[in-house]
């Protein structure tokens, strides 16, 4: 099932809110350390799959960060 053609030129904001609203559901049920371990993570692995697919330069963000 495809969304609206309307809605294309709001994904972003869309994505960003279900990802707010899922945030702010974990943080109320399983509270802010857990919720920031899953975030973490999952940023890692975001990164770890990019860097996979080839789509991030892990060694220019090394640098950039050892300045």
């Amino acid at each position: 099932m495809q969304p609206p053609e309307s809605w294309y030129p709001y994904r972003g904001r869309i994505i960003g809110l279900l990802i707010g609203l899922i945030i702010a559901l974990l943080l109320i049920t399983i509270g802010f350390g857990y919720t920031l371990l899953i975030v973490l993570l999952a940023s890692i692995g975001f990164i770890i799959g990019a860097w996979r697919d080839c789509k991030i330069d892990i060694t220019s963000w090394l640098q950039f960060f050892m300045k």
